[in-house]
């Protein structure tokens, strides 16, 4: 009986946070009522931290301080919600939020190592419609850093990826174009 109570409990509680979210959600639709949506997400991910819902609360946060070039708030809100998602259950949100750290940490404009092995980390998830994204990530962040030779080899490792979509293949391609006269004026 007591468990039986427990589950109703917390199907009650998921329930809750899911009507939470969803009121969060149609909130960030409206750019006036950010800062309120802010607050219920903030809600959200006190009263119910242990849910689904939780876990997109701190996505969404991640966004709106994104958004508001709030990167060091936007990165420990997608770490926030990196913990919480399962590899097993929920493999593409996790490719998602992880390429969110990877953005937030090349945005808050330290292109270190820990960006790069967040773009790198994209490359080992299932989903492939993210590589391009990432191998440019990982390519602005050695340009960034004045290793435009890192840059072009991953730009070129990135043409030979079969996988690669045809949009990532252009803009990559343009990128090492860009690069590539530069190099040959250093020698």
């Amino acid at each position: 009986m007591l468990m039986i109570g427990w589950w109703a409990w917390q199907k009650h509680r998921e329930q809750q946070a899911d009507i939470a979210l969803y009121e969060a959600k149609k909130l960030m639709r409206t750019p006036s009522n950010r800062s309120t949506a802010v607050e219920q997400l903030q809600k959200l991910v006190g009263d119910y931290g242990g849910t689904a819902a939780a876990a997109l609360a701190y996505w969404h946060l991640g966004h709106l301080y994104f958004e508001g070039e709030n990167y060091p708030g936007a990165l420990t809100a997608y770490r926030q919600a990196q913990q919480r998602l399962s590899k097993a259950e929920q493999p593409l949100m996790v490719a998602l939020v992880t390429l969110d750290v990877a953005y937030a940490q090349e945005a808050s404009g330290a292109c270190d190592p820990d960006a790069i092995t967040s773009f790198e980390a994209i490359l080992q998830l299932p989903a492939h419609w993210l590589r391009g994204e990432a191998y440019l990530g990982i390519g602005r962040c050695h340009e960034k850093t004045g290793a435009s030779r890192k840059a072009v080899a991953i730009y070129e490792r990135a043409l030979s990826d079969k996988v690669l979509d045809e949009v990532s293949r252009q803009m990559i391609s343009e990128r090492l174009a860009l690069l590539q006269p530069s190099l040959k004026e250093q020698g």
